[in-house]
């Protein structure tokens, strides 16, 4: 039974896992068929739509060519009268102008599009200009085309039967065949390098064998001779069925127009004549290697403008031309016929007929419609259903139609000419056009078939030119196709598969202080994300994707001991990981520890364990610590490896240039996570679908959805919704997102080279706090778009992570956020001019955007104020100003109390607010309500009276402004909810997003803007119990306590040290009196049981004695061993008024110790039964304290149930007045509990690391000596003595100062301007509406509009996303 197999079976015995259980098996299949049912129908769908429109652009065309040939055989009539000579002559050049329009509208589609996007487009910069060689290639290119072109349609197709012309576009394929017969080598390694191979290559050269290569070459020499004989062939009957005078025109021109095509339109010349220059390094730090391999897409849009400008300048002459010499003149029509008329542009058709007319609109927008489809359907890398199937198919079905339908069609729409009188000739035509057609198939057939290209890709990466045609759509798509780039494939269409390099994912996981269940919920997703990468593997061995996890912890390590945290998470790999606890690798690093195991078999997973007084901590500076590591380290190892050929399937490399490294950083990714999320391995699949498909992506963020329950839950729903629907899905469209959330998201590793530096800088200025510590995601975002780089979101990536369910950690989690996402765009307003020449992306109407998003929440204090007063207005007809005066006052209130007030008072003062401003939200809801009533009734009403007086004229109405933006908002909102099928539900929640809608935009952003200078990070804080400390009253309680004890007995509590400008200090102590020995700091009086306490087990240790004297304070032992703190594991646990109360006076010794002390291994105390009292004291290291507890009644186990509610007066009265043992004994009695589950493997954990062996790294190693270097110029933990921590204090309060004096401001203007500037709307019902509320909504609305219609855009991307990723396993995951 295989690894996965047993893990599979090991889930359905473990409860609570979010992995999926066995019952979902059944669903999984379900989905399976349900996947299959939905390509297999998308795919029918688009062939049937592509198959009908290439089928109805032939018949089109065929019938307007046979028109315009009986249309001039009536002209060369000699039986037919002037005026109808007069009116074949308008009919014909009516005809003209049509084909020769179905040939220039793919060129001015060419052109406009090149111009948006190539030359005139902020997009342009990325692409440059042709080289002058390619310029004059595509040039003369142009001028054979349109020669050609202009031959094919006015002189040969006229004169083909309608069958034979429908094989006859088919012979535009013998320059190809011949290339390929060129370029294709007699040798199975060389086919092996320009990719003749099977689709698995990660077979050998050697296994292919010279069968493959005969069979390829034989298929080219075949296409070649069937296409070049046939087309000779067509052109001898064609010349032998003309008119003697016509013979050497219609037979050469035939058979020539078809080879220049074939000519100009093969990948040769296309690549040729859009070879790009060389451009210079961009500042994102572009690849060369990369940008010579984009180099031909890439210059593809600015090569088509000069040749789509050419080609229609050409195509107008070559009117004129043929006026010259063609047997009608389309510039000289009858004098009761205008061009108008003759192109059917007009009503009146009384002397043309308007069939060619519709001819002509049918063959352009199937032309269209076809090509635009036939792009989709490669997008959705369904080429085969979309492109390959009808390309194939449309000859046949054409020639069925037109053969079947011939005499029906002929008195509709259709016409088709019958054919040669000769039926030798027609037979012989026809067995021409059959072998042309399977020369087509044998030239392109498998190449259209089996070439792939990535999901989502640019139409650079999919076709040679960004152009259709629409004569030749069929073939001019096949030929038109994107070959392949391998570097010996010189131009021709070679490789049948355009696989990637093989892309490293580093998933980069940053913990603190998680719970189990959220620790549990990301192990899970990366084992599924393994089990997925070893099922690809298993199923396809040419997979060559790599994945590591990496998870760096916080303050995971303390020396060499494990903190509780680290042991947390190293208990559940065993249930999550399915991995062995006991067989992982330990070593010791300079940052702290690190240990290793493999998830199954195929994906490293590796923890380091940060100590805090080693490395700095806090998620920036881990995630400084993975970039470094995967960009400085693992990438250039991954190089090293390659080169060595240590990669399986990679061949030796000569030593490889810093261009590969910045190549392979293109292909190598970091996937960040947090501690707390979930996610499929799809979802992470996905996300690389657009940094694939576009290397200007640096940054891809996926869909998070909030995880939790209560209110405040249901509140964030909605919230997170309209985030991801609006905000960022317009970003996305209309420029670049501005935030990628560390929670989940994928980096380009040559994007974040391009800021690493800068993102590693110390915080020095007030703002740079806001940006750099309290939005490090948000700020690494920021840089990124500065230098260039495009941020997506993808909407069909999924994750769930955990959000505050209590309103206190809602609050410090939303402190952080809003002030760094508001000073973040601030930053980018700023640097505007900056930014949009840097990043092709963000356009001065972007920037305006984003402005206008700033100055909304600066503004919405008094915006939520109008709300609510309007309200109260509506609803119990109170004046405005009269409402709004509580309000202000209350925010004056409570912005005065979190400038002065402590942190919990300011919470609850919050909570109590939202309570009231809910309430109020309420009534202001039934105030809308009863205003729109009012509107509808006022409608109603003139309406009813306007119909019954029958007056005419402009309705006599008004509706208020409100109830316009409202009806808006709410028809928005379902609409979006509409479009978001999975997630339609999130809507129900905007009930609770209406009620808290004054509190989110009042007394949040109070309570945000007046804490600016609060540091602390808020969230997942260290709770007393955790860290082992008391509360501040009582530590503040017992330090004064401690101070007057020690007054009354500093002779026998203090050391003697001597003072003075003497610098000589005791060798140790005076000694301390007997009756001193056990008494207590806080308990001066004699010990009552002194007598029952065994003295020797609280002498100072070895080890104590050893850490005083290298600290040079060893004259302190006597203080340490009189107050019980005779082990490290005590010391360890000391505060610094722990220090103060034993006597430790003198600063800096006691500074000396405290900081010390924090890096000795602790004793944490488990929860756990003993045996009995005795077991219980020896395991806190107090056996001397047995004989005293068995005196005072405690010995048994029953007696442990009454050992849990001792108290400090109880420990007292017993005669333990030892500080630190009062502190651990009081400690240890609220331990006694029964275990979790967590906690039993928690301790079985802590076993396994104790007695595991740690592996000693040696100082030459290269991790080691690069962590060493990374450390000592980054990372290495700044002293807080030395740090401007001071300077920065008064900088945040001034900077917190000035942004509640600038809104304040900005409120009371707005209040003012509101109220002040009204203008009355109606004459009839003189109602006043203030002009800026009137102008704002108005903004809004527009604003509320743009991002509707960027989400409708936006879910079109990825609708075809997902329908691409749709199916049991695709292909086109590499």
């Amino acid at each position: 039974m295989d690894a996965f197999r047993m893990s599979e079976l090991y889930l359905e015995s473990t409860e609570g896992l979010l992995i999926r259980p066995t019952q979902t098996d059944h669903q999984d299949q379900s989905n399976t068929h349900c996947s299959k049912i939905t390509k297999f129908l998308v795919g029918t769908l688009l062939f049937s739509i592509v198959i009908t429109c290439t089928v109805l652009s032939k018949l089109s065309l065929i019938s307007l060519v046979s028109q315009f040939n009986k249309t001039i055989d009536g002209i060369n009539s000699v039986n037919n009268s002037e005026a109808i000579q007069l009116s074949l002559h308008d009919r014909a050049a009516g005809i003209f102008w049509q084909l020769l329009f179905i040939i220039l509208i793919p060129q001015f589609v060419t052109f406009f599009r090149a111009l948006l996007f190539g030359v005139c487009g902020k997009q342009s910069r990325t692409f440059p200009w042709p080289t002058l060689k390619a310029t004059l290639t595509g040039a003369v290119a142009a001028v054979f085309e349109v020669a050609a072109m202009t031959t094919v349609v006015f002189y040969v197709l006229p004169r083909l039967p309608s069958m034979v012309a429908i094989f006859a576009l088919g012979g535009v394929f013998s320059a190809q065949a011949l290339l390929d017969c060129l370029y294709l080598k007699w040798s199975p390694c060389t086919a092996w390098r320009h990719g003749y191979a099977d689709v698995d290559e990660h077979r050998p050269p050697e296994e292919k064998g010279w069968a493959k290569v005969l069979e390829n070459k034989l298929s080219r020499l075949v296409a070649l001779v069937l296409q070049f004989f046939s087309a000779v062939t067509l052109a001898v009957i064609a010349a032998l069925q003309c008119e003697p005078k016509d013979r050497f025109l219609v037979g050469f021109g035939t058979a020539l127009s078809l080879l220049v095509l074939a000519a100009v339109w093969s990948s040769k010349v296309q690549q040729e004549s859009h070879r790009a220059r060389k451009m210079a390094e961009r500042t994102k730090g572009s690849n060369i290697i990369r940008e010579r391999e984009r180099a031909l897409p890439s210059a593809g849009f600015k090569s088509s403008f000069i040749n789509s400008s050419l080609q229609i300048f050409l195509y107008i002459l070559v009117s004129v031309l043929l006026s010259m010499n063609h047997s009608i003149n389309p510039w000289c029509l009858g004098n009761k016929c205008t061009l108008s008329e003759a192109f059917a542009w007009t009503a009146d058709m009384s002397s043309i007929s308007s069939v060619s007319f519709e001819l002509f609109l049918i063959q352009i927008l199937s032309s269209f419609f076809g090509y635009t489809f036939m792009w989709i359907s490669c997008t959705m890398v369904l080429h085969r259903w979309g492109l390959a199937l009808p390309l194939y198919l449309c000859t046949p079905i054409s020639l069925f139609v037109c053969a079947i339908f011939q005499d029906d069609l002929d008195s509709r729409v259709f016409y088709f000419s019958r054919g040669y009188s000769d039926p030798v000739a027609l037979g012989l035509a026809m067995v021409a056009g059959s072998m042309l057609w399977i020369g087509q198939i044998l030239t392109m057939g498998a190449f259209v078939w089996k070439k792939k290209n990535l999901i989502l890709a640019k139409d650079a990466a999919m076709f040679l030119t960004p152009r259709y045609d629409g004569i030749f759509l069929e073939q001019y798509t096949m030929l038109n196709r994107q070959v392949g780039k391998g570097k010996k494939s010189r131009g021709t269409v070679v490789p049948i598969v355009d696989t990637p390099r093989p892309r490293t994912i580093f998933i980069c996981s940053t913990m603190y202080r998680e719970s189990s269940e959220e620790m549990k919920q990301m192990l899970s997703s990366v084992y599924q994300l393994a089990s997925h990468y070893q099922q690809r593997k298993d199923k396809d061995p040419a997979y060559r994707d790599h994945f590591e996890s990496h998870i760096f912890l916080d303050g995971g390590a303390n020396g060499t001991q494990l903190t509780y945290f680290a042991l947390q998470l190293f208990s559940l790999f065993e249930e999550t990981l399915h991995v062995d606890p006991k067989v992982f690798q330990r070593i010791d690093t300079p940052y702290g520890c690190q240990l290793s195991w493999d998830v199954a078999e195929v994906m490293p997973i590796y923890v380091h364990l940060k100590d805090s007084y080693k490395v700095k901590n806090k998620k920036r500076w881990s995630q400084v610590m993975y970039m470094n590591y995967v960009l400085n380290f693992r990438v250039k190892e991954n190089i090293r490896n390659l080169r060595n050929g240590e990669v399986q399937g990679e061949r030796r490399r000569r030593f490889p240039t810093y261009d590969e490294i910045k190549m392979d950083d293109d292909n190598t990714f970091i996937l960040t996570t947090d501690a707390d999320i979930q996610f499929t391995p799809e979802s992470a699949i996905v996300l690389l679908d657009r940094l694939d498909s576009d290397p200007n992506v640096g940054a891809v963020c996926a869909r998070t959805h909030p995880q939790g329950s209560g209110p405040l839950y249901w509140y964030q729903v909605f919230d997170y919704a309209i985030g991801h629907w609006f905000q960022k899905s317009a970003e996305d469209i209309l420029g670049t997102v501005l935030c990628c959330p560390g929670c989940f998201s994928v980096f380009r590793c040559r994007a974040l080279r391009s800021v690493l530096d800068a993102y590693s800088t110390e915080v020095t200025t007030a703002s740079e706090f806001l940006t750099k510590d309290m939005g490090e995601d948000r700020w690494l975002c920021t840089l990124l778009v500065e230098k260039g780089w495009r941020l997506c979101y993808c909407a069909i990536s999924e994750n769930y992570t955990h959000c505050p369910e209590s309103m206190d950690e809602f609050f410090k989690q939303r402190r952080r956020w809003i002030p760094s996402t508001v000073a973040n765009l601030s930053l980018l307003v700023s640097q505007a001019l900056q930014i949009t020449k840097g990043n092709d992306r963000i356009s001065i109407l972007f920037i305006f955007f984003e402005a206008i998003m700033v100055f909304s929440t600066a503004i919405s204090p008094a915006t939520v104020t109008f709300v609510i007063a309007a309200g109260f207005t509506s609803a119990f007809g109170i004046q405005m100003t009269t409402s709004m005066i509580p309000i202000l006052v209350f925010c004056m209130l409570y912005a005065l109390i979190c400038l002065y007030g402590d942190s919990q008072l300011q919470l609850d003062v919050a909570r109590v607010s939202i309570f009231f401003f809910s309430l109020l939200m309420g009534v202001v809801v039934v105030g809308y309500v009863i205003n729109i009533e009012q509107d509808i009734q006022n409608v109603t009403a003139v309406l009813l009276n306007y119909t019954q007086s029958g007056s005419s004229g402009p309705l006599p109405t008004f509706i208020q402004p409100s109830t316009i933006y409202l009806a808006i908002y709410v028809l928005v909102f379902v609409a979006t909810a509409a479009l978001h099928p999975k997630e339609w539900t999130c809507i129900l929640h905007f009930v609770w997003y209406i009620i808290a809608l004054s509190s989110g935009y009042l007394v949040l952003l109070i309570y945000s803007a007046a804490n600016l200078d609060d540091r602390s990070w808020g969230t997942r804080e260290a709770t007393s119990e955790q860290v082992g400390v008391y509360s501040s009253t009582r530590r503040i309680a017992e330090k004064v306590w401690a101070r007057l004890v020690l007054c009354l007995d500093q002779c026998t509590c203090r050391p003697v040290v001597p003072t003075g400008d003497s610098k000589a200090l005791p060798l140790a102590p005076p000694p301390l009196a007997p009756e001193a020995e056990e008494t207590h700091f806080m308990q001066p009086e004699a010990d009552k049981g002194a007598d029952l306490v065994e003295r020797g087990d609280f002498r100072l240790t070895a080890e104590v004695q050893k850490w005083l004297d290298s600290l040079e304070c060893g004259q302190y032992a006597r203080n340490f061993e009189q107050h019980g703190y005779f082990t490290v594991h005590l010391i360890a646990d000391m505060k610094s008024e722990d220090f103060d109360a034993i006597g430790i006076d003198e600063r800096g010794h006691k500074l000396r110790m405290e900081r010390e002390a924090k890096k000795l291994p602790s004793l944490p105390i488990e929860n756990a039964i003993p045996e009995n009292v005795v077991s219980w004291l020896e395991k806190l290291e107090l056996q001397g304290y047995i004989r005293l507890f068995d005196a005072s009644g405690y010995s048994s186990k029953d007696d442990l149930e009454s050992v849990k509610g001792l108290t400090l007066d109880d420990l007292k009265k017993m005669g333990i007045h030892r500080r630190a043992h009062q502190q651990r004994l009081l400690q240890a009695t609220k331990r006694l509990a029964y275990p979790s589950a967590i906690e039993v493997s928690i301790s079985q954990s802590k076993v396994i690391i104790e007695n595991s062996p740690r592996q000693e790294v040696e100082d030459e190693n290269e991790e080691k000596q690069f962590w060493t270097g990374l450390l000592h110029t980054t990372l290495e933990p700044m002293k807080a003595s030395f740090m401007s921590d001071t300077e920065l204090k008064g900088k945040l309060k001034s900077l917190r100062n000035t942004v509640l004096c600038i809104m304040l401001l900005i409120n009371v203007m707005w209040i003012v301007l509101i109220l002040t500037l009204k203008i009355p709307i109606s004459e009839t019902y003189k109602i006043p509406v203030q002009i800026m509320t009137l102008i704002f909504l108005f903004i809004y609305t527009i604003i509320l509009l743009v991002q509707f219609m960027a989400m409708i855009v936006h879910r079109c991307i990825t609708l075809v996303h997902y329908l691409a990723r749709v199916g049991p396993q695709r292909e086109t995951e590499y």
